[in-house]
């Protein structure tokens, strides 16, 4: 199976981590089989994401392990992969942001992007990765950051079909009459831009055990932004409940 192909040129998530997880993405919004339509709508953020963390170090800058295997799944790497074998064979490095999210970079990297995570539990191994990219120079109407995400989702769409949802939301009317100030309107959350595909809810059926793909858009500044991906898998959940486990042990 091959990974997110794209076409070349930029786009970029502040990877969340007030509790683990990105882009929505995951406080708020546990992972089930299947994605309801409120769920759904809840995935892509608003604006600021509640997991991994905040602007990562390049991929660039990690360590690369010499020889290491590439999986079918997205950036070539797949659902249950062990912290063990992330850390040692495939050269992720653990995150002082959050207990169980590494960076680095994958198997198979997509030319859009320079910032690599995973989101692992110990048992359960990998959970979640995602893959974003910081843009500059970006207009008011954040006619850049939307480009960007467009180009990631119609590159997704040639792989996976349609996308289950597509958020284009002002929550305040002042960005929908004043669009020069769209980017104010994202940073401060009341503007949403995304894509999802839910499992069960895409024309064709996800592979290689993804439970949710989201593209979203992220403000870091009014003039800068970041867009990006993340794969949620179905192992997603359990994740949650080791962590959860974790946290009442040590409360």
């Amino acid at each position: 199976m091959r990974t997110l192909p794209m076409q070349n040129k930029p786009m970029s998530c502040r990877l969340c981590i007030s509790s683990i997880a990105a882009c929505c993405l995951l406080t708020g919004c546990p992972a089930t089989e299947q994605a309801t339509a409120s769920q759904a709508a809840a995935l892509l953020p608003a604006s600021a994401p509640t997991h991994p963390p905040a602007s990562p170090p390049a991929a660039a800058s990690l360590p690369l392990a010499a020889s290491i295997a590439k999986y079918t799944g997205p950036f070539g790497l797949a659902m249950a992969i062990s912290e063990t074998e992330l850390a040692s064979s495939l050269g992720f490095v653990k995150s002082d942001k959050a207990r169980h999210l590494f960076q680095g970079q994958p198997p198979a990297p997509a030319d859009d992007f320079s910032d690599y995570y995973a989101i692992t539990a110990p048992i359960s191994g990998i959970c979640k990765v995602g893959a974003s990219r910081t843009i500059t120079a970006v207009s008011g109407t954040g006619a850049q950051i939307k480009a960007a995400a467009d180009r990631i989702a119609h590159a997704l769409e040639q792989q996976y079909g349609k996308p289950s949802l597509k958020k284009d939301k002002a929550n305040t009317d002042i960005y929908s009459r004043r669009p020069q100030f769209w980017m104010v309107g994202l940073k401060e959350g009341s503007v949403s831009y995304g894509y999802l595909w839910a499992s069960g809810k895409t024309e064709r059926e996800l592979p290689d055990n993804i439970l949710n793909i989201i593209v979203f858009a992220q403000a870091k500044a009014i003039n800068r932004g970041e867009v990006g991906v993340s794969y949620e898998f179905a192992n997603y959940a359990n994740c949650q409940k080791e962590w959860r486990k974790e946290k009442g042990s040590k409360s």
